[in-house]
C-alpha cells in the first residue's frame, strides 16, 4: 500500500473513533474504537497487516511522543494539588495498592512479565500503555504486549460501572445534609490561574506556534540527555513529564502549550497509532488467551482499590464510596472523570441548588483524581515497571 493511501486510512480510522466516542458519550472511547476497527480490519483481511509500517507513522511516533508527556507536565498544578491533598493522597494509595496486588498475586498465577506490564497499565493513560507497550516490543514479549493493549481498550468497562454507582450513593448521602448542600451549592471560586512570569519567562513576541514547538522540543531534548545520564533508570517518558512541570514552573512552557502549538490533534494522532502499532500481528488467539489474565488483573486490582480506600476512607475522614470513586478513576479518566459527577448530580439533585451542591462537590475531587492516577502515577508506575522486566 502506498504510503499517502495508508496514511489516510488510518486518518479515517480515527476520525471514526472519535466519531464512535462522541455518538456513545464516551461509554465507547475513541482508543477502544479506534482497536476495534484496526482488529477487524486486520483479521478480515480488508487491511494489510503492513498499514501501520506503509504509513510510515511508527518512527515519527516515537520520536513526537516526548513532546506530547512535556506538555502533560505542564497541566501539573500544584496549587490545586495542595487544596485537594487528602483526594491526591486517597488517589494516590489507591492506584499504588491496585499494582501492588496485581503485581503479588498475580506473578505466581499468570507470570511475571505479564504481572507487572499489565499493573501500570490499570494505572490509566495512553502514556503508560506506550511506554510498557514500546519495552515490550523491543524485548520480543509480543504476548505481554498484546495484553497491555486488551487492558488499556476494555477498562473503562471495569472503572465506570464501579464509580457511577458508588458516586450515586455518595450524592444520596449528601443531599440529605443541609449544611453541605448550602456551603457547596455556590459555586467553589478556584483563585486565578494566571501563570506567573517564571525566570525563563520569554517575551511576547516569541508566542508563536513556532515557537511553542521549539521549546517543546528542546525541553524533551534535556529530559531525553537526563535519561542518558542515569543510564535509562529513569525512563525517558517519566523525564518528559517531569522536565514539563519544571519548565511550566520555571516560566519556559506555557500551560496546556501543545494546544497552542496547532498541531496537537495531529501528534496526538500519531501517538495513538504508536500505541497499536502491533495489533498488525496481533491474533484472535493471542487476544482469547491473554483474557484470564484480564480478568485476574480486573479483580486484583479493583480489591486493591478497595482494601487501601477503606483504610483512606477511615485515616482522612472521607466516605467510603467516595474513596473508592477516587482511586477507580485510574481506569477512566478525563473526560470520564467530568461526565459522571455530572450526570449523577443530574439525576439525584431534587433541586437546582442540589444539582449544583452535588456537582461542585464531586465534579473537582473526580477531575483532580483522575490527573493525579492517570497523568502522574501511571506514567512513573511505568517507569519503574520497566526497569522491572
Amino acid at each position: 500500500m502506498t504510503p499517502v493511501l495508508a496514511l489516510t486510512v488510518l486518518l479515517c480510522i480515527y476520525a471514526a473513533g472519535e466519531l464512535i466516542a462522541q455518538r456513545t458519550k464516551a461509554v465507547f472511547s475513541t482508543v477502544l474504537g479506534i482497536a476495534l476497527l484496526l482488529l477487524a480490519g486486520f483479521w478480515s483481511g480488508v487491511l494489510p497487516r503492513s498499514l501501520i509500517e506503509d504509513a510510515q507513522v511508527t518512527g515519527f511516533g516515537n520520536v513526537i511522543a516526548g513532546l506530547l508527556i512535556v506538555s502533560l507536565g505542564t497541566t501539573i498544578d500544584f496549587a490545586e494539588l495542595r487544596r485537594q491533598w487528602k483526594v491526591v493522597l486517597t488517589a494516590l494509595f489507591c492506584v499504588c495498592g491496585a499494582v501492588a496486588v496485581i503485581i503479588l498475586i498475580g506473578m505466581p498465577l499468570i507470570g511475571r512479565d505479564m504481572a507487572i506490564a499489565g499493573a501500570p497499565i490499570f494505572a490509566g493513560g495512553s502514556a503508560a500503555t506506550l511506554i510498557m507497550t514500546s519495552a515490550l516490543d523491543e524485548m520480543g514479549l509480543a504476548q505481554a504486549s498484546t495484553f497491555c493493549i486488551v487492558l488499556y481498550v476494555t477498562q473503562k468497562f471495569i472503572g465506570v460501572p464501579i464509580a457511577s454507582l458508588l458516586l450515586r450513593r455518595t450524592a444520596r448521602q449528601f443531599r440529605e445534609d443541609a449544611k453541605l448542600v448550602a456551603e457547596y451549592s455556590e459555586a467553589q471560586q478556584g483563585e486565578a490561574s494566571a501563570q506567573k512570569r517564571g525566570p525563563l519567562c520569554l517575551p511576547p513576541a516569541f508566542a508563536r506556534p513556532s515557537v511553542y514547538l521549539a521549546k517543546l522540543g528542546l525541553t524533551a531534548l534535556v529530559a531525553y540527555y537526563l535519561s542518558q545520564l542515569t543510564d535509562g533508570v529513569i525512563h525517558y517518558y517519566v523525564l518528559c513529564l517531569i522536565m514539563g512541570a519544571v519548565f511550566f514552573a520555571a516560566g519556559f512552557l506555557e500551560k496546556g502549550i501543545l494546544e497552542k502549538t496547532k498541531s496537537s490533534s495531529l501528534i496526538t494522532f500519531f501517538v495513538t497509532i504508536l500505541i497499536f502499532s502491533n495489533l498488525s500481528t496481533t491474533t484472535p488467539q493471542q487476544v482469547v488467551s491473554v483474557l484470564p489474565a484480564l480478568l485476574l488483573s480486573a479483580i486484583c486490582g479493583v480489591g486493591g482499590i478497595v482494601i487501601v480506600g477503606f483504610a483512606c476512607a477511615k485515616l482522612l475522614h472521607i466516605p467510603f464510596a467516595l474513596s473508592i470513586s477516587l482511586g477507580i478513576s485510574c481506569t477512566f479518566g478525563f473526560p470520564t472523570t467530568m461526565l459522571i459527577p455530572q450526570e449523577v448530580a443530574e439525576a439525584f439533585g431534587r433541586n437546582e441548588q442540589e444539582k449544583a451542591a452535588i456537582l461542585n462537590y464531586l465534579l473537582p475531587k473526580m477531575l483532580t483524581a483522575g490527573f493525579v492516577t492517570v497523568t502522574i502515577a501511571s506514567v512513573l508506575l511505568a517507569g519503574i515497571a520497566v526497569r522491572m522486566l
